[in-house]
């Protein structure tokens, strides 16, 4: 598919440099998973690095905790940390032999970790630990994380048949195509996530409803910030990606360069604990927009 969007090559220079000033914050908050990320997604460097400090969150049961997912204070694995985990892997430019032996290790989580419902729920361990109100509140099953996991792993190619069979089931009792054109941010991100690795029947449908929820946030202004804008069109893929308008991605592009702070780190509305693992994430995503979408 021909790319529908790439930074223009006038403002390279100044990526670059916003690239620059945010490998320096993550280092400079002890954080060597994103600058592997880093390097990796600007500077040439082997995916290796990624792996090696990635797996600093794997546990011994091939689940991702140990606080990558700043709001859960448990140590074990839980969905939402492993979901970050498989967008960080996704985003890897080469799969040296590292990466199958943390995607074989994280398959048998996944299996023995679902529920019937088709979700992936808290432990006792993960709930006995210091929760985020929001966490706390949770309520199992639900699309999120259900449907996000499923389409990460679907595009990792570690998902079984069963293990996506059990999320249709619940993606077919739970979802609408209403929900997929005016939910809020959370609420359209296992849609978006689904419809990134994964086939269905009324997949089109859901598509332009995706699309023109994103379109109809962007027209009310209801992005907190450009990344989270970003993980919506990335996480559908580049069937969601063409139906956006041009001028709404060059507008959200353009955002992503501007909204870095005077520290070289980008904003989160949410815990600072989270500025680390987003500025890696804002300067991979330029250099996704650097190549084009």
């Amino acid at each position: 598919m021909t790319a529908t969007y790439a930074l223009p090559a006038s403002v390279y220079n100044d990526a670059r440099r916003a690239v620059a000033e945010g490998r320096t914050f993550v280092e400079q908050t002890g954080f060597p998973l994103g600058v592997a990320m880093i390097d990796h997604a600007w500077n040439g460097v082997s995916s290796e690095a990624v792996i090696e400090h990635l797996g600093a969150f794997q546990n011994d049961d091939g689940g991702f905790g140990r606080g990558l997912e700043v709001d859960i204070e448990a140590l074990e694995s839980n969905p939402f940390a492993t979901r970050l985990a498989m967008i960080i892997l996704l985003g890897l430019v080469d799969h040296p032999g590292k990466t199958l032996e943390m995607t074989t290790a994280l398959q048998p989580w996944l299996i023995e970790n679902q529920a019937e419902d088709g979700d992936w729920h808290f432990s006792r361990a993960t709930e006995s630990g210091g929760l985020a109100p929001w966490f706390a509140g949770w309520t199992f099953p639900s699309l999120n994380p259900a449907c996000c996991l499923a389409g990460l792993a679907s595009r990792l190619d570690i998902a079984t048949p069963e293990l996506l069979n059990r999320v249709a089931r619940l993606f077919a009792a739970r979802a609408t195509l209403e929900e997929a054109r005016t939910g809020d941010f959370y609420t359209l991100l296992p849609y978006a996530e689904y419809a990134g690795g994964i086939a269905w029947t009324d997949r089109d449908y859901y598509l332009d409803a995706i699309a023109n929820n994103i379109t109809q946030g962007d027209k009310a202004d209801s992005y907190a910030d450009a990344g989270h804008f970003w993980d919506h069109v990335l996480g559908g893929g580049p069937d969601v990606t063409v139906r956006i308008p041009g001028e709404v991605l060059s507008r959200y592009g353009h955002r992503l360069l501007t909204e870095q702070l005077p520290d070289g780190g980008w904003p989160t509305p949410y815990n600072e604990a989270w500025r680390p693992l987003l500025t890696a994430q804002a300067c991979v995503t330029l250099a996704r927009l650097r190549h084009g979408i």
